[in-house]
């Protein structure tokens, strides 16, 4: 009937609590075990501003929005890590190399890229942004509580979507024009996760080349 909200469906619960129970972990992983990046501060920040709009979505009854939202950010994600793993076998301790491997991981990335700007650059705002902006006409925090704070939530989203392929396109330009091989270029030189400023890391790090 009218004004009655429609029953969650069992999948989209079953993404909600699979999706949750990732970004609490990713939370700590970010934290405490990963190796400290330059976007850090930003990863943890993503993961907690993705975590509050799963719980804020689920309350508003916007999980079908929820479960777009994760498609368009998730499926850039799959690529990622298969990228990843092909530069990471491409080349042995021993020093053999494996070309195909090599293309194949390099051909993974350049479909990654061209998926984040398909999913997280143009279909994010078309449809969820859109939604927001378009929605707010018609849904106002009577009607839904969340619903502003969601709004600002999914455009801080894109911002980092946005920052995000800075160093994607960076990487892809640079090897592109130079021949070298893709390397993160977020990361620090000599800097992890252990509870220590990266000072004491360095201080550490030339009392052992002593």
């Amino acid at each position: 009937s009218e004004g009655v909200l429609p029953p969650i469906h069992r999948a989209v619960l079953f993404i909600y609590a699979s999706q949750a129970a990732f970004y609490i972990h990713s939370i700590y992983a970010t934290l405490y075990l990963d190796i400290w990046r330059k976007d850090s501060w930003l990863m943890f920040a993503h993961h907690f501003v993705a975590l509050s709009m799963l719980l804020l979505s689920y309350v508003d009854n916007f999980t079908l929005c929820g479960a777009l939202l994760l498609f368009l950010q998730d499926s850039s994600d799959a690529m990622l890590e298969m990228a990843k793993i092909g530069m990471y076998l491409r080349r042995r301790k021993n020093g053999d190399y494996y070309k195909l491997i090599d293309i194949a991981g390099s051909t993974v990335f350049v479909l990654f890229a061209a998926n984040w700007v398909l999913c997280r650059l143009y279909w994010y705002p078309c449809k969820l942004l859109y939604a927001t902006i378009y929605g707010a006409v018609y849904l106002g925090p009577q009607d839904a509580p969340f619903f502003p704070v969601l709004g600002v939530m999914l455009i801080l989203i894109y911002a980092m979507n946005i920052y995000w392929f800075n160093f994607i396109a960076r990487m892809l330009w640079r090897v592109a024009t130079t021949g070298e091989e893709p390397e993160d270029n977020r990361e620090w030189d000599t800097s992890a996760v252990t509870g220590l400023s990266k000072s004491s890391l360095d201080a550490m790090a030339e009392r052992k080349k002593q």
